[in-house]
């Protein structure tokens, strides 16, 4: 078996942010990771054929792909697969004795989206792109804020073209990676629960 994608997008969904995801951020870093790189895959859930056991299917995606990128915000770490997603290729790095360790390229490029206030100390650690100003599904064409979004999709691109190299050759065994070890670490610093309302 080998990697059947350079690139796994790891983010919580929600009625905005996964149109986003799917139809602005990832065609936009395709367009330009195909400027440095020429063909390349990237996967997004989208890909999941109806039918499928999605937790499996995305075990297997991570498992072979090179790279994750996660798209970060409070809302991210609230969600256990996203929790999952993120321990499955901390679990993989560790493993091969990366862990960002190597001018911090590890296998996990996280972009930030909202607030870092509640998010696990694990990945405060990690050097993250913001992308706080551009996660807007509205982002007017033609505007200096499209123009700064386009900028910070080159300079991304960039960095995954540097990080995609140090990836280590595939690894059968990371097929049966569970995470476990670092789910923990990665739930959110802070909950907040809202007061029940008695009628």
């Amino acid at each position: 078996m080998d990697y059947e994608h350079h690139i796994f997008i790891s983010y919580a969904h929600g009625e905005t942010w996964t149109h986003w995801v799917r139809n602005i951020f990832v065609p936009r870093l395709h367009d330009y990771l195909q400027l440095e790189m020429g063909r390349l895959e990237i996967f997004v859930d989208d890909q999941i054929q109806t039918g499928a056991r999605w937790d499996d299917v995305l075990r297997r995606k991570i498992a072979c792909s090179k790279i994750m990128l996660c798209l970060i915000s409070a809302d991210y770490f609230q969600r256990e697969w996203c929790r999952r997603e993120m321990a499955l290729i901390l679990e993989r790095e560790r493993q091969v004795g990366l862990e960002g360790k190597n001018e911090n390229y590890g296998l996990i490029i996280p972009i930030r989206l909202g607030d870092g206030k509640f998010f696990p100390k694990l990945i405060g650690r990690i050097q993250y792109q913001d992308f706080g100003d551009y996660a807007d599904p509205d982002l007017p064409k033609g505007t200096e804020r499209a123009s700064q979004f386009n900028q910070s999709i080159n300079r991304l691109a960039k960095t995954i073209v540097q990080t995609l190299p140090k990836a280590p050759d595939f690894c059968d065994d990371w097929l049966s990676l569970t995470g476990e070890d670092f789910l923990k670490e990665l739930e959110p610093l802070m909950t907040v629960t809202l007061p029940r309302l008695f009628v």
